[in-house]
């Protein structure tokens, strides 16, 4: 239990508030005895005291004493020195910049910090293939097309997820993403006992399928926990997860440069996977949305309807532009290093680290303000900006390779939390799962081509020209974006009237 007490001395400074508490932080209800709880708020336990405290020269000053416990296991010990902190300061300080625009609640706040762990182990499973495939190439003597090749093949593991979400709609969230989490792990563990680059290509289609079903589900379980008015805002901060999980692929990547079967050693501490799956299992809880399909309070399956297939056809051809450039410029840019610019396992990590180190910043500024302005246009502003800038980091070396690397990031993050909102949000409860299921289907087969153009038009062009006519497409994607609709500080309810 933390403890904040404040001292309030009559002269010079503002008594407490003696009246309840509404604002950014938690909503207070007063007790009979005097003292004050909470009634909505990121707490588990809240109560605050007031009293006043005669001195020896007769003033008196007003003792403020705050116990509380926030509702995120984990994430406690991070958490509470910074709420601490807040709480020292006067009640008519504004809210934090990192504050998010609608306030938790004590179930969003414990669901959010169990799915940011699973989305630490998501990233980590998911960004493997990325980060070793030039490695794994080397001990089995594959060329840049078999690479493109490998990696396009491993896409296929979609329709894995498809099943996976699509049955979430049926049996529930809870028990498809801990499956999909398990199946993931181990598949990635066998991954490191692969003879050859074809059973390397199999259980990565497994596992990349099954991470891709579980990060699908985290998706859909945080829009379904998260209030209106924080949507983007909690996209935002398991973005930040994510770049966690991906990081931790970042710093063991000297070991794959270790020697020729080293790579093997990143897919055997995905083992490490396990424990947090078992402490999710113990915790993690159904949807409230899925509760209330569960309970016949929305359509047990909404029919599909007009406006639904026109959300989808937006959201898909975005989602396929986006990954025919983003998927080759993820995949391809340790081979990039390595063979354009002569780097070696070491410099390949740093270069990665210091390149995506920076995605808080974009990611931090974008959540707040997709849901404070809208979603439209950031998402074209990351778009433009990541896009441009990911093609000057593959036609130039030196500095500005760096520099562009470091703004491709940061702007280029401004899509996570403004573009990533929109699958859950635009489908009713009942065809969540498998509309998302479907949308990253339609990506898979974006970056199926993109893995495939880059793989051969550069062994003919530089990585910097192909990349240059490869920008077109998802720029000119930035049209379909104007004509998304408005979703910020509005219900799932409200857009999807099956669930109202």
């Amino acid at each position: 239990m933390a403890r904040v007490v404040n001292h309030y001395p009559h002269a010079g400074s503002s008594t407490p508030d003696a009246q309840p508490w509404d604002n950014w932080l938690l909503r207070e209800a007063a007790e009979p005895d005097g003292t004050f709880r909470s009634d909505h708020g990121p707490f588990t336990h809240w109560k605050r005291t007031l009293r006043t405290e005669a001195s020896n020269d007769g003033s008196t000053s007003a003792i403020e004493t705050i116990d509380f416990r926030l509702a995120s296991p984990l994430w406690r010990p991070i958490l509470t020195p910074i709420i601490k902190r807040y709480l020292r300061r006067p009640m008519a300080t504004p809210a934090p910049w990192w504050a998010p625009p609608d306030r938790l609640d004590e179930r969003s706040a414990f669901a959010l910090s169990l799915l940011a762990i699973a989305t630490l182990a998501a990233a980590y499973l998911g960004t493997l293939l990325s980060q070793t495939i030039t490695f794994v190439a080397d001990e089995f003597e594959a060329d840049r097309g078999t690479q493109g090749l490998v990696t396009g093949v491993t896409r296929v593991g979609a329709l894995l997820a498809l099943v996976i979400v699509a049955r979430a709609d049926k049996v529930g969230r809870r028990r498809m993403l801990l499956a999909a989490g398990t199946g993931a792990t181990l598949f990635a563990i066998g991954t490191a006992l692969a003879p050859t680059i074809w059973v390397f290509a199999g259980t990565q289609t497994l596992s990349r399928g099954l991470s891709t079903g579980f990060a699908i589900l985290i998706g859909v379980n945080a829009a379904e926990e998260s209030p209106a008015g924080s949507r983007a805002w909690v996209t935002s901060v398991l973005a930040l997860c994510a770049g966690l999980g991906s990081g931790m692929v970042l710093w063991l990547v000297p070991i794959a440069d270790a020697g020729t079967r080293s790579w093997r050693w990143l897919y055997v501490v995905a083992v490490g996977v396990l424990p947090v799956l078992w402490f999710l299992r113990n915790r993690i809880t159904e949807t409230r949305r899925f509760e209330r399909l569960q309970q016949g309070l929305s359509a047990a399956k909404a029919p599909v309807t007009a406006a639904m297939r026109k959300r989808f056809v937006m959201l898909a051809t975005v989602g396929f532009a986006l990954s025919m450039f983003s998927a080759p410029s993820s995949n391809f840019q340790n081979e990039y290093l390595r063979d354009e610019r002569g780097f070696s396992g070491a410099r390949i990590s740093l270069f990665s680290t210091i390149v995506s180190t920076p995605i808080g910043i974009g990611v931090a500024i974008a959540g707040p303000l997709a849901d404070r302005r809208g979603r439209r246009l950031v998402g074209a502003v990351g778009v433009l900006g990541g896009v441009g800038f990911g093609v000057l980091r593959y036609g130039f070396g030196g500095p500005l390779m760096w520099f562009a690397g470091v703004l491709t990031t940061v702007i280029g993050a401004a899509t996570i939390p403004a573009l990533g909102v929109y699958g859950p949000e635009l489908f009713p409860t009942s065809r969540r799962g498998m509309a998302n299921g479907l949308l990253t289907c339609v990506s898979v087969v974006g970056s199926v081509l993109g893995l495939w153009f880059v793989g051969e038009m550069t062994q003919r062009w530089s990585f910097g020209r192909v990349f240059a006519w490869l920008a077109v497409v998802p720029l000119l994607s930035i049209a379909v974006i104007a004509r998304y609709p408005k979703t910020a500080q509005r219900a799932l309810e409200e857009l999807n009237p099956e669930d109202a």
